[in-house]
């Protein structure tokens, strides 16, 4: 009788033990990264910071090889894709995931936080991970055609996102997106009453359509309120900050042809 040996070797990883963030897959419904950095609340040097970012992993996306001379289109099927490191964070902000690993189509979330007192400006963001995907083509696919891909995940719309600290002045955070200011969409955005005690109406008078995002952002930089808005004419939105704590919060709507900002004060 021939023995037959078998060799088993047990890899324990160690997963990350912090806190996860939470996974709201409403804020992000195709592939891409939610909210975009122009639209991503500051960080007040000094202050704690603690920012969701939603995210979701694509299926497939459409690249070539070449070999010698000739180009093959492939499609390339995504299983999956882990973020193993983020590059150029503020000092002092650390990030953590949910899940470990992201499946194809599948959300997810990443968190920033911590307590900065970094030079004040942008700071670009680089990130590195693994994707296992198999590319798919109409012919026979060249030798040598990796079915798994390292290196930046830009390419899955990952692009120039970067955090923003600003100075511990009496300016408040807003957005990096803030100096592009709508005058006129200013004008039409209004808050009452103000002071409130948390419950508030956001009022916009305009003779077009307005689609964007409005948001209520704390004296820290976080956001505490997020919705998507499409209004035409004279339209109010309501918020309620009543579990939040008292302060001053700066409202913001963001539209593609520029933003509008207003303070509120909740006694």
């Amino acid at each position: 009788m021939k023995k037959i040996y078998l060799f088993f070797v047990l890899i324990v990883a160690a997963l990350s033990t912090s806190a996860q963030c939470t996974i709201i897959s409403a804020y992000q419904t195709t592939p891409g990264i939610y909210p975009a950095p122009s639209a991503l609340p500051c960080i007040v040097d000094g202050a704690p910071y603690d920012q969701t970012i939603q995210v979701q992993c694509p299926t497939e996306y459409d690249t070539s090889v070449n070999v010698i001379v000739v180009n093959y289109p492939i499609i390339v099927k995504i299983d999956s894709m882990e973020l193993d490191s983020v590059i150029n964070l503020p000092p002092g902000i650390t990030w953590n995931k949910n899940p470990y690993r992201l499946a194809g189509g599948q959300n997810g979330c990443l968190e920033f936080t911590g307590t900065t007192t970094a030079a004040t400006g942008n700071y670009n963001l680089t990130w590195y991970g693994t994707v296992w995907a198999t590319p798919q083509a109409s012919g026979p696919i060249p030798a040598g055609a990796q079915r798994t891909v390292t290196g930046n995940l830009n390419r899955y719309n990952f692009v120039n996102y970067y955090l923003n600290v600003v100075a511990t002045s009496g300016v408040p955070c807003g957005t990096s997106g803030i100096s592009d200011l709508d005058p006129t969409l200013n004008t039409e955005l209004s808050i009452f009453p103000n002071p409130s005690n948390g419950v508030f109406t956001v009022k916009l008078n305009s003779g077009t359509r307005v689609s964007g995002q409005l948001e209520v952002i704390d004296v820290t930089g976080r956001m505490v309120f997020s919705e998507e808005v499409d209004l035409i004419g004279k339209q109010n939105v309501s918020v309620d900050l009543g579990l939040n704590a008292k302060g001053i919060y700066t409202v913001l709507l963001h539209t593609a042809n520029g933003n509008a900002t207003k303070r509120i004060s909740v006694d």
